[in-house]
């Protein structure tokens, strides 16, 4: 099955090529007890799966994929894929995570205010969509991103103040990555292409997550190129609410089941 999905793969493949956004995670896997990754490529009708050895970026430029994107990478703040695509989208959910966890480590009030006004920002914007407004007044994205960069210097003038030295620091490390990749976890508010978050991604990698705890590891790296291989096509069908036994029986035939 995995021979006779290439053509269909490749096709899936293409039709990413054309979308201005794609949202990608990666999950870890075993082969041979060896630690490996499965890697998505995820929009709301396609999902590329791909076996790799590392998360490097040697690996990640052996992704013919990646060589060949031009749109917006939707990720967790994988900075090796800063090399790919024409611009980035960092997942705001995941940066909320961060926020919630110094809350609780330092007590300092800037970051439950940054969460508030990313949420809000994002209600907002889903406010718009519904109306079919498809762009924020260029007036409210300047004063969305004023109280920002606000907030991020309160946080600076509440570091300073921090007793606990590890929590002090890892403050002060996510306050720099909030100002140095803002472009990135505000550009939802200039495109609304661009999702709020990566939690399309994150979803299309359960199932490989489920199978490594369930299953376990492969025995070799060619069987995780074809679990890769065969969750594409499986997946891809759900998404757009195609027959699977009845696609998979024309793959089994040598007729290509989707592209």
């Amino acid at each position: 099955m995995a021979q006779n999905s290439l053509p269909s793969i490749q096709g899936l493949e293409n039709s990413l090529l054309n979308q201005s956004v794609v949202a990608t995670d990666a999950t870890t896997v075993t082969v041979n007890g060896v630690q490996n990754y499965i890697r998505n490529f995820s929009t709301k009708d396609t999902v590329l799966y791909q076996a790799m050895s590392s998360k490097s970026i040697e690996a990640l430029k052996e992704i013919n994929f990646l060589n060949k994107y031009s749109g917006i990478l939707l990720h967790d703040h994988e900075t090796a894929l800063y090399h790919f695509g024409t611009d980035h989208a960092e997942c705001n959910v995941h940066i909320i995570r961060y926020l919630r966890k110094n809350t609780e480590e330092t007590g300092n009030t800037w970051s439950d205010g940054m969460i508030s006004h990313l949420c809000e920002m994002n209600r907002k914007r889903k406010e718009l969509a519904e109306q079919g407004i498809c762009s924020f007044p260029m007036e409210t994205i300047k004063e969305y991103e004023e109280k920002y960069f606000f907030l991020l210097e309160k946080g600076r003038a509440e570091n300073k103040t921090t007793v606990h030295k590890y929590a002090k620091r890892d403050e002060k490390t996510l306050l720099n990555r909030m100002d140095k990749y803002s472009h990135n976890h505000l550009l939802f508010l200039h495109d609304f292409s661009v999702p709020f978050d990566d939690n399309i991604s994150e979803r299309d990698l359960r199932k490989a997550k489920n199978r490594q705890k369930m299953a376990g590891g492969f025995r070799k790296e060619s069987g995780n190129t074809m679990y890769c291989s065969i969750m594409t096509i499986i997946e891809t069908l759900k998404k757009r609410k195609m027959g699977i036994i009845e696609n998979l029986k024309m793959l089994f035939t040598g007729t290509p089941a989707i592209f």
